[in-house]
């Protein structure tokens, strides 16, 4: 009986050893999207210079951002196109921004892409006209 009883003996503490074992870990989840959206952008001035036109083109997964920003990093505009929306043509109105170099940075969480803008207000032009007697 003796000899029966210390393997059975042995083999329940093994199992109990094997049973609590402590958890491992599990992985965090991180920051950025897991399917990044791939994107095209179009940005340009109107002739007369009072609209900044935006085309962007994206898959249909993913999330791209849009942002307009001046020197200094002050937020002028900033929309984020979500899952689902293809296309944007936007057509923001310029006038009441001050002259200068601006920014307008589109990311789709782990790409950026910068483009730099400069606003300059067209100077009335001045014409002279001169009258010559024959």
């Amino acid at each position: 009986m003796n000899t029966f009883v210390m393997p059975l003996l042995l083999l329940c503490s093994i199992s109990f050893f094997t049973l609590e074992t402590p958890e491992k870990p599990q992985a965090t989840k991180k920051d950025h999207p897991t399917k990044l959206a791939h994107y095209q952008v179009g940005a340009y001035l109107t002739a007369d210079g009072k609209k900044l036109r935006i085309n962007v083109n994206k898959d249909l997964e993913g999330r791209v951002s849009l942002q307009l920003l001046d020197q200094r990093g002050k937020l002028y505009y900033d929309q984020i196109l979500d899952t689902g929306e293809t296309i944007a043509r936007l057509s923001l109105d310029i006038t009441d921004l001050a002259d200068g170099d601006y920014k307008l940075k589109i990311s789709n969480g782990l790409e950026m892409e910068i483009r730099e803008i400069k606003i300059m207000t067209k100077q009335p032009a001045t014409f002279t006209r001169s009258i010559t007697v024959l």
